[in-house]
């Protein structure tokens, strides 16, 4: 019996099983809660996965390389800060974003040079990353709140396209569409899933390991500040501790849409169904009134069966 079920799941499509799990919840929470199953709570439900859809993308690019990188929330706070302090500087609300674009790029390059240069563990590595962005973002202000009152900026996280599609849904919808488009049609997408498949032969055949490992910490940092940005404009302000005790979420989600720990297997489009279930049962736990303190025994369990699922995938259960 525990043979039959460890097969199924092995050989199930994680996108398709991900997608139907995904539509079994909706059914549930829509008997439980008649407020679940209307446009103004789905929309909701795509802002708020927005700021984690949006990290989501990146770090399935640095998994898929078998790097895991939690630096994540730490980028995104200092990110946030940087564009919240220009902006108190009467510089424009453009100029901050894309300084604070450029800050993610650094804050990866940093991890790449750690992962890929240094061959440090991606995990030790942006362990300590993760504590040194946390770091300089409480520098810039020595801890303190930066209030934004920038209309412009604001509708990062708050504007809406024709009055009814957040600007923030469609932010992550470009992000996830250009991050599918660069896994599945791109050399650099090729050798990233080499690379993570079998680092070694990668090597043999020529492919610079460390370029690619390089730009995927990159990409990740890129994500990490843009989503900075949303999390600002959407509170509308900048807070150091943003996204503290929080780390494990993105990857709950990547690792939940079927993305290897070891590198090398999935898909973006699992990511996306990832960060929606995970985004729907807070949702609909919200709906119902469950208590903040049981939310995060659930989270908790999830990301447990996420990592489960990755071990039965991988076929390390079934290893004597």
């Amino acid at each position: 019996m525990k043979t039959s079920l460890i097969s199924k799941i092995k050989g199930s499509g994680t996108t398709l099983s991900l997608f139907l799990v995904y539509i079994i919840l909706c059914v549930v929470f829509f008997i439980m809660s008649p407020f679940f199953l209307t446009l103004n709570n789905f929309l909701n439900i795509g802002t708020h996965s927005s700021i984690v859809g949006v990290m989501a993308v990146g770090v399935t690019i640095s998994m898929l390389l078998g790097a895991i990188d939690i630096s994540q929330y730490s980028v995104a706070a200092l990110a946030g800060m940087v564009a919240a302090v220009m902006m108190g500087n009467e510089t424009h609300a453009f100029v901050a974003v894309a300084v604070a674009l450029l800050v993610g790029i650094l804050c990866g390059m940093v991890n790449g040079l750690l992962v890929a240069v240094l061959k440090i563990p991606a995990v030790i590595a942006t362990l300590g990353t993760m504590q040194i962005f946390r770091g300089f973002a409480f520098l810039t202000t020595e801890g303190s709140t930066v209030m934004i009152a920038n209309p412009t900026y604001s509708l990062f996280g708050r504007g809406f396209i024709f009055n009814t599609v957040p600007i923030a849904l469609v932010i992550v919808a470009v992000a996830f569409v250009l991050g599918h488009l660069l896994l599945k049609y791109t050399k650099f997408g090729r050798y990233v899933f080499a690379v993570g498949g079998n680092e070694s032969a990668s090597y043999l055949t020529g492919i610079n390991i460390a370029k690619v490992k390089m730009k995927a910490l990159i990409i990740s940092g890129f994500c990490a500040a843009l989503a900075g940005v949303i999390i600002s404009s959407q509170v509308g302000a900048a807070i150091p501790m943003t996204g503290v005790g929080m780390e494990m979420g993105v990857l709950s989600a990547v690792i939940l849409g079927g993305i290897s720990l070891s590198g090398g297997k999935g898909k973006m489009s699992g990511t996306l169904i990832g960060v929606l279930i995970l985004a729907t049962i807070q949702n609909g736990l919200t709906l119902l009134s469950v208590r903040t303190f049981y939310q995060m025994i659930i989270n908790g369990l999830v990301l447990i069966l996420a990592v489960t699922l990755d071990v039965i995938r991988s076929g390390a259960l079934s290893k004597k």
